[in-house]
């Protein structure tokens, strides 16, 4: 019971975290403004950002059917890639379900045991998270400056001028403001403590057993260097769905491949906040201020944001659809 009173008040918070957040990124923005920029703009590039997007999910699917082959099983390709369209959908609407579900889609057409998948999607992400860090690295030494006044502007004086100065000063709504937060978080996890504790140690038993089968789909894979190929493949197709975008407009087309490489870093990390619909409101401020920084104007920064938004969304719904519609033709076919 408390499982699932925790769950709904964690996916009912983060949903009006994201509500509270596009709300703010949208009640300034002009909408007659932007149906006008968006009217005007080179759609032709929308095209072909699909058409990249669509081989993100190609390279995830046969390189996701590696890891399986490693542990010793065998999956068709229209079957990993369902799951892969279905979770991603998933995931849009409720955070981090998508992971159980993909593996739940192929478990029904493989019967391929549960936690063997678990281990292969957890060795995937940490894969995902590694290829993160690296181009984060790599935008921090190549866009340094950027990235300090990306911080500066956007982290470090907003904190200092909104909280620290108010609390010195003695302000005391903020000062309520930050009391009530503290009480909230310290009710909320004397409130759960104890489930926490009785499902900590099942939950990691299931973490470190789902971890050891993905560590062995590694060590076991017999093609290491087109496993590496397609994880590179896949962050270049992340940078192109980013950099193709900039072409739909005039304005924003002299955004440089700098400007798309720290759109990239700051965007994934948007969209990785664990909030529904992608990141809604988080991505949004983030891209908009990155492009900024590059030299091009707020309003066209949150036309650009809405935008890939957007389009990432149409597609993530299209492909769902579409990830369901194989998922079932190929479920009645087994049966």
């Amino acid at each position: 019971m408390k499982s699932k009173l925790y769950q709904i008040v964690q996916y009912i918070v983060l949903l009006v975290i994201g509500i509270i957040l596009s709300w703010l990124f949208f009640r300034g923005l002009n909408f007659n403004e932007l149906i006008e920029k968006v009217k005007a703009g080179n759609f032709s590039w929308f095209y072909i950002v699909m058409l990249v997007s669509l081989l993100v999910y190609i390279f995830r699917a046969l390189r996701w059917q590696m890891l399986i082959k490693a542990i010793g099983y065998e999956t068709k390709f229209q079957n990993t890639f369902a799951a892969l369209s279905i979770s991603y959908f998933v995931s849009f609407i409720v955070p981090r379900l998508g992971e159980v579900t993909r593996c739940l889609s192929v478990k029904k057409q493989h019967d391929i045991p549960f936690m063997k998948l678990l281990g292969t999607v957890i060795i995937e992400r940490f894969v995902d998270i590694l290829s993160l860090m690296i181009v984060l690295l790599l935008t921090l030494v190549l866009q340094f400056k950027q990235i300090i006044e990306f911080l500066k502007e956007n982290v470090f004086q907003p904190f200092y001028e909104g909280v620290v100065l108010k609390v010195i000063a003695g302000n005391q709504t903020i000062i309520i403001i930050v009391f009530t937060v503290v009480i909230i978080a310290a009710f909320i996890f004397i409130f759960f403590r104890k489930y926490i504790r009785e499902k900590s140690p099942k939950l990691i038993l299931q973490f470190v057993e789902g971890l050891k089968e993905g560590i062995i789909s590694i060590a076991k894979l017999k093609q290491k260097k087109l496993f590496v190929l397609y994880t590179f493949l896949i962050w270049v197709c992340y940078y192109l769905m980013t950099y193709f975008w900039f072409f739909v407009f005039k304005e924003t087309s002299v955004l440089t491949w700098g400007a798309c490489l720290t759109i990239l870093s700051i965007g994934t990390i948007g969209r990785s906040v664990p909030i529904q619909g992608g990141g809604m409101g988080a991505y949004h401020f983030l891209v908009t201020n990155v492009v900024v920084l590059y030299g091009v104007g707020a309003g066209f920064g949150k036309t650009l944001a809405t935008l890939i938004h957007a389009g990432q969304t149409f597609f993530t719904f299209a492909m769902g659809l579409i990830g369901l519609v194989i998922f079932f033709i190929q479920y009645w076919k087994k049966r």
